[in-house]
């Protein structure tokens, strides 16, 4: 049967932050506020620019394209709650970590797009809200809504509501079924899973698969899903003659100080899991406008910069067990390289956080050394500096 795997079992708590229950991190308490389809609205913007100024001012865009506000006390816990909930970044204590849903960033309006999708996210986001049970579901179970383009299954999702012509579809750890894919469909498959599970956390995980799941829908899993897109920096057209002003945020960090400058120019703005902003909607006599202000900000617009597919974990004075300054290294490297490269991951430990299954290039310490991988080439080197001159 499609979807048969080995049963994981967990050992372990999942402990995935959330903006209630925060994460102790070197450089103090750090939130992770759910942005379900990526979507913040002006006064979003700045109630986030409010929360980073509780901690050290550091905002992150994470892999999920949620937010993470960085150095946060333990007294500020309380009033950080009060700004999200005033915004309505916070709408249920309870399911506060389970508010996982991820979109394409400009949500029916690409070329590829067959349908609209924030009416859907939102309805999505309101039924996982009212159902009490979903409130137990892991911090790293993951929901979509694709609008046809695919650029919003560039993360394998437990359960997604992907458009196709003749509507959408529900989809099960990557694989389509014959199930209605609505709101509701896709929350009765989180019910099920929840039925399923054991000690996993995703559907992948279960012994059954996405096949257990569907089971208890009365539905079968078909084939898997085609492959996922990106949208990178630049200027999209959209369908409706306007267009869409995307740029990259640099190892996904900004500061507060930056969420109000591009709350004064944008009305609402798409975060993506690529880690990028995008302005929707835009005029095409204001394009060049809203690019020169986002450059302004420290983005990149350029799809050929150095920063596209550069990624680093928190690193040296967020992380305890940090052990090299892989922030500043990216940066070195993102002066030279070629994107074309593949993407490319720095960690601070062997932990390897934030690294990607299959990552096509990974530098972490091994020991007393530096481990590069670029596909099935391995490189132990002594230093940043020989790690450097590897990718070189």
């Amino acid at each position: 049967m499609a979807g048969l795997c080995a049963p994981v079992r967990r050992s372990a708590t999942d402990r995935c932050p959330g903006a209630i229950e925060l994460h102790d991190a070197a450089d103090g308490a750090l939130a992770r506020i759910r942005t379900p389809g990526g979507r913040l609205t002006r006064a979003q913007l700045r109630a986030l620019a409010r929360a980073a100024e509780l901690g050290n001012g550091l905002v992150e865009v994470t892999s999920r394209a949620n937010v993470q506000v960085r150095g946060l006390t333990e007294g500020s816990a309380g009033e950080l709650a009060s700004v999200l909930v005033e915004a309505g970044l916070l709408p249920s204590l309870e399911h506060d970590r389970a508010r996982n849903v991820i979109a394409s960033p400009v949500a029916g309006r690409h070329p590829r797009s067959v349908a609209p999708t924030d009416d859907v996210v939102e309805e999505l986001d309101q039924r996982l809200c009212a159902q009490p049970a979903l409130a137990a579901l892991p911090g790293r179970f993951l929901f979509a809504v694709d609008d046809g383009s695919g650029l919003a299954l560039d993360q394998r999702a437990d359960v997604a509501l992907v458009a196709r012509p003749d509507g959408f579809a529900l989809t099960l750890a990557g694989r389509l079924t014959n199930a209605p894919g609505t709101p509701a469909a896709a929350i009765d498959a989180a019910l099920a899973f929840l039925d399923e599970r054991d000690t996993q956390w995703r559907i992948a995980e279960l012994p059954q698969g996405a096949d257990g799941v569907a089971g208890r829908l009365g539905a079968t899993v078909a084939e898997a899903l085609p492959g996922a897109r990106r949208l990178g920096p630049g200027v999209l057209s959209q369908r409706d003659g306007r267009v869409a002003v995307t740029a990259l945020v640099p190892l996904g960090r900004v500061d507060g100080a930056t969420l109000d400058r591009l709350a004064a120019f944008a009305g609402e703005i798409r975060l993506s899991t690529a880690r990028t902003v995008t302005v929707p909607d835009v005029e095409p006599a204001r394009a060049g406008d809203v690019a020169s202000a986002l450059g302004a900000l420290g983005l990149s617009l350029s799809p050929q910069s150095g920063w596209v597919g550069l990624t680093a974990c928190a690193g040296l004075g967020a992380c305890p067990r940090a052990r090299v300054d892989v922030r500043a290294a990216a940066a070195r490297r993102a002066a030279v390289r070629d994107p074309r490269a593949g993407a490319e991951h720095w960690a601070a430990c062997e932990r390897r956080c934030g690294e990607q299954a299959r990552q096509p290039v990974s530098i972490a310490p091994a020991g007393d050394a530096v481990l590069v991988r670029r596909g099935d080439d391995e490189r132990l080197v002594a230093s940043v500096d020989g790690a450097l001159e590897v990718l070189a």
